[in-house]
């Protein structure tokens, strides 16, 4: 692509999978995230001729697919009148783990589940698909301090709820 402007079908091969790893992470399933992934493709479908030049092209997916995946988890608490059920057996960290690291990694499920949209949204970004605060702000929509305190208290309602001390 050299000097020439990447086409969706570019963006979508460079990362389509990143993107449905942190659907999957997010929404906690990948049944819940394969679709989300393919709405928020659909939407940057949409939105790709109106995009200005000079966009993040990375973060501008991120936003979709975040917005795409809080839009189906709140709708998805509406339907079950509820939390959302988190499968941790589906995430890519539960391959092969112990009884007893799978029941960690169910309360750590659990509490992430509790944390607000934006601040759960933020830690994914942050700590599995590796965003630098700039690039969370330009995919959550605000600037790179609320990214920040996003993370920063996410994190620490993590380790409140499971007990841990800084």
């Amino acid at each position: 692509m050299s000097g020439q402007a990447p086409t969706l079908a570019d963006l979508a091969a460079r990362h389509r999978q990143e993107i449905l790893a942190y659907l999957v992470r997010l929404l906690g399933n990948s049944h819940d995230a394969q679709d989300a992934c393919q709405d928020a493709f659909l939407r940057a479908h949409r939105a790709f001729p109106r995009l200005r030049h000079g966009t993040n092209l990375r973060a501008w997916l991120y936003r979709i697919a975040t917005n795409t995946a809080l839009n189906a988890a709140r709708g998805r608490a509406r339907r079950s009148a509820g939390a959302l059920d988190v499968d941790p057996d589906a995430l890519p960290a539960a391959a092969d783990l112990s009884a007893e690291r799978r029941a960690t990694l169910r309360a750590v499920a659990r509490a992430a589940n509790a944390l607000p949209p934006r601040q759960r949204a933020a830690l994914v970004l942050r700590q599995f698909q590796g965003l630098a605060y700039a690039e969370i702000a330009a995919s959550l929509g605000g600037s790179e301090e609320a990214a920040r305190a996003n993370v920063y208290q996410a994190i620490r309602t993590l380790r409140r709820a499971l007990g841990v001390t800084p």
